[in-house]
């Protein structure tokens, strides 16, 4: 198990250990949420699954909503600051940069840190995602791989909120890929396909970045 100031994460390690893969899980959700979906779509990679910062209905969350459900940006910057924390402890413990796949209230999260500090990570998968700071130009993102999985049914997301993110991402020079499936908010094995088939578009020794 690892902690930061924040947060607490536990290591699941593989023979092959290929770059590992940090999980950041959706609100009222836990650290064990995510890792057979990460199993299935990742495999090969070690998991580290990191637990939200805030208690949140039976789970946790890593950053609070306002009252009429808009990002508390406040407290999203503060749980970008903890995942960054987390993510510059395992700078000298693996051979590749991880890489941040978080779904929901932990996609917008990692979408937070990847703008707050790109040089910690190898890339990110967001799934179910929306723009963390949608009036905001994001800094310079060169070359940043980013897998944005939407759900064009999906009933928590508007059908803009993928492009949108994209489109910022793709304006700071990140190669942003989007991928829309015929499902709605919950993760289904389309999405483990999705993810798998990106991910070699990632794996980079660490002296690379």
């Amino acid at each position: 198990m690892l902690e930061s100031t924040e947060l607490r994460s536990w290591i699941w390690p593989t023979p092959e250990n290929l770059a590992p893969v940090v999980l950041l899980h959706g609100s009222g959700q836990d650290e064990k949420t995510l890792l057979s979906f990460a199993r299935a779509a990742c495999p090969g990679h070690t998991i580290i699954s990191v637990r939200g910062r805030i208690a949140w209905g039976e789970g946790f969350a890593f950053f609070r909503r306002n009252p009429d459900r808009t990002l508390d940006e406040k407290d999203l910057e503060h749980g970008a600051a903890a995942i960054q924390h987390l993510l510059e402890g395992l700078q000298d413990a693996y051979s590749e940069l991880p890489i941040l796949l978080g779904f929901s209230n932990g996609a917008i999260a990692a979408a937070a840190a990847v703008v707050r500090a790109p040089d910690l990570s190898a890339g990110a998968v967001l799934l179910r995602p929306l723009s963390p700071f949608p009036d905001r130009v994001f800094p310079p993102l060169s070359g940043y791989p980013v897998l944005l999985v939407s759900g064009e049914s999906d009933a928590r997301r508007n059908p803009s909120d993928g492009p949108e993110l994209a489109r910022q991402f793709e304006s700071a020079g990140a190669e942003p890929s989007l991928v829309v499936l015929p499902v709605g908010h919950g993760l289904t094995t389309a999405d483990e396909d999705a993810v798998t088939r990106w991910l070699p578009k990632v794996r980079r020794p660490r002296e690379a970045r």
